[in-house]
């Protein structure tokens, strides 16, 4: 076939062809490059693989696949190159670099403890007890001052050395030694940030998520990286929390925001009460008042009869307008 390729040699699983140079082996027998490509664990894993359990991994990977094709993003969080996707209905989740047509589905049973850290340091951890967060060295980093800006029209004073006629030979060496140097370019203020996850998982029990870190070519460039660097770093605590979430794990953030809802909640029942009480009370009031009037109003009618029955006795009204007069007060 070629002068890469193995002819005598065929796949123990598909039976094509095989690399010369570096083939992927199992049980000392080489895998063909698409075989090979179908594997997805860790490379520890792999040594010790026997040809059975290989073809068990790539049925299992078949399944995989099937399942990520009916896979739905309900979350999804950045954090530099990385992407958590969570399918909530399913209780699956990956994090992953870009597109991938077959990523690695993991349960959320399966997610057992994750750490984010920053050149070596851990900031946050979480596992079963419980969810740590501390500060990014970033917050005390301290910025160069900014460099004072040329005003137009004013040069900088020639050195005597450089003018006209007095230029030496061991300084036009230095000088032209000096516009081919490049200027060395700063260290960054931060090297790496990981996120490492313990997973409980027949193929993986650990996976290493190296968050990509732009360089600095100058130190015009340090202070838009640090803006850049909270920005990353911030979208990678939101990806924590998220995985804490996962993990049925509360962040004391998460914690303060249900102290908060619960407050909230009790303030509002709270002021039900008290609006409830209010009414009741108003209702009592006019109800009172209302009895008051009702009784002063029937006082009034009784001195008015009085007063009709004094006319009737006086014979000044009959006894037929008296009963009218009695039927319109007393109703």
């Amino acid at each position: 076939m070629g002068i890469f390729s193995n002819d005598k040699k065929g796949c123990p699983i598909c039976g094509n062809p095989t690399p010369r140079l570096f083939p992927t082996k199992v049980e000392g027998l080489p895998l063909c490059k698409e075989c090979a490509a179908k594997i997805n664990m860790e490379s520890s894993m792999l040594k010790d693989l026997t040809i059975n359990e290989l073809w068990d991994h790539l049925d299992y990977r078949k399944a995989n696949s099937e399942t990520f094709g009916t896979f739905t993003d309900n979350e999804t969080h950045g954090m530099g190159n990385f992407v958590l996707h969570v399918d909530s209905d399913k209780k699956l989740f990956y994090i992953a670099d870009g597109r991938p047509s077959n990523p690695a589905l993991f349960k959320f049973e399966e997610l057992v403890s994750f750490n984010l850290m920053e050149d070596g340091r851990t900031v946050i951890q979480c596992n079963s007890s419980g969810y740590t967060e501390g500060v990014s060295s970033i917050e005390n980093y301290k910025l160069p001052p900014l460099k004072p800006l040329v005003k137009p029209g004013v040069t900088k004073a020639t050195p005597a050395s450089a003018q006209p006629g007095r230029t030496s030979m061991a300084a036009s060496s230095s000088s032209s030694q000096t516009a081919e140097e490049k200027p060395k370019a700063p260290d960054k203020p931060i090297d790496s940030l990981k996120l490492n996850v313990t997973l409980n998982n027949p193929y993986w029990k650990s996976k290493v998520y190296s968050i990509s870190l732009p360089s600095i070519e100058s130190e015009e460039e340090i202070r838009e990286w640090v803006n850049d660097y909270k920005n990353t770093f911030a979208a990678a605590v939101d990806t924590c929390e998220a995985m804490a979430g996962i993990m049925g794990v509360k962040t004391g953030k998460q914690m303060m925001a249900a102290i908060k809802e619960k407050a909230e909640a009790i303030l509002a029942v709270q002021e039900a009460e008290a609006a409830a009480k209010e009414a009741e009370a108003a209702n009592q009031v006019a109800e009172a008042a209302a009895k008051i009037a009702k009784t002063a109003d029937d006082n009034a009618a009784i001195e008015m009869l009085k007063k009709w029955k004094e006319l009737l006795d006086m014979g000044a009204i009959n006894q037929e307008e008296f009963d009218a007069k009695k039927k319109e007060l007393l109703g």
